[in-house]
């Protein structure tokens, strides 16, 4: 049985809502109500959850320091690994650990499966969450409060980011992005997302070594994933995406997969939490 190192976070201090923090909790649970039989896969929890004092950007920052010594660990370790936010703020750290913890980190690529941006800094944001602005952190293109809270002492290179999924986006973000020269691939241009995906890993392992997934949970169609911190209307169907997802099962240039934005409020039926759970089975369980 395979054994999945998983760190969960109990934040929800980088998103408007109060209640994306229980999302790790509510799915170790979920994994635990297995039977043995039943567990293809193991996963091994470490939860972090934030510190009580100090503002919320003290805690932030703290937090994602918290979350970067994992991340650089199993990296150096060159043991693959599963993230479970929390809103997406989360990304500095999970990301920036892997980039601390490569001795090439200019050989790391990123997937970003997410509705929005998240490339906004404070100058720019309208709401001042921080969820929505990760990727202008991880590029290296924050402003000195973001880029306190950044963890890592390198960036991702523009050419090794690929978005796919974006349908809900602000100016000023999409400017970042596109002075930066980072390939955005819109929800209205995926005609199948088993092939955008694949060719995206072809792409980045061209010149990548490592390469990680981040999935918000608003990239799937709210029909299908109803539970999410902003939803935005359309998207990618449930079963496409676990269709592309296991076409790259254990991919051996994957270092990590991280999880984020689920909010439990939205999901009195547990479907989206249940969909959580068949990504992480679909990407990471034995095939057979």
């Amino acid at each position: 049985m395979a054994i999945l190192q998983t760190l969960g976070i109990a934040s929800c201090l980088g998103g408007p809502l109060r209640t994306c923090g229980y999302a790790a909790e509510m799915l170790r649970d979920a994994f635990a109500l297995q039977k043995p039989e039943q567990q293809g896969l193991q996963l091994q929890w470490h939860m972090l959850y934030p510190e009580n004092n100090g503002s919320k950007d003290e805690k932030l920052s703290r937090l994602n320091q918290s979350i970067s010594r994992f991340s650089q660990y199993w990296t150096e370790q060159n043991q693959v690994f599963l993230v479970i936010g929390g809103d997406h703020s989360c990304a500095l750290g999970t990301w920036g650990g892997v980039l601390n913890g490569l001795q090439r980190p200019g050989k790391f690529g990123l997937i970003w499966l997410d509705a929005h941006m998240d490339a906004h800094t404070f100058a720019t944001s309208p709401s001042g969450n921080i969820h929505g602005m990760p990727l202008a952190a991880l590029l290296g293109k924050a402003d000195k409060k973001l880029a306190a809270m950044y963890p890592g002492s390198d960036f991702i290179k523009p050419e090794n980011l690929i978005l796919i999924g974006v349908r809900s986006y602000e100016n000023e973000e999409y400017d970042l992005l596109k002075q930066a020269k980072v390939e955005i691939i819109f929800a209205e241009q995926i005609d199948g997302l088993a092939q955008v995906l694949t060719k995206a890993i072809d792409k980045l392992s061209l010149s990548c070594q490592v390469i990680g997934i981040s999935i918000d949970l608003d990239f799937i169609d709210p029909d299908d994933a109803p539970g999410v911190e902003t939803p935005a209307q359309g998207g990618i169907k449930a079963e496409e995406l676990l269709k592309a997802l296991a076409l790259i099962n254990r991919h051996p240039k994957i270092c990590g997969l991280e999880i984020s934005e689920f909010n439990p409020e939205k999901d009195p039926e547990n479907k989206t939490l249940h969909l959580m759970k068949k990504i992480i089975e679909t990407f990471y369980g034995e095939t057979l």
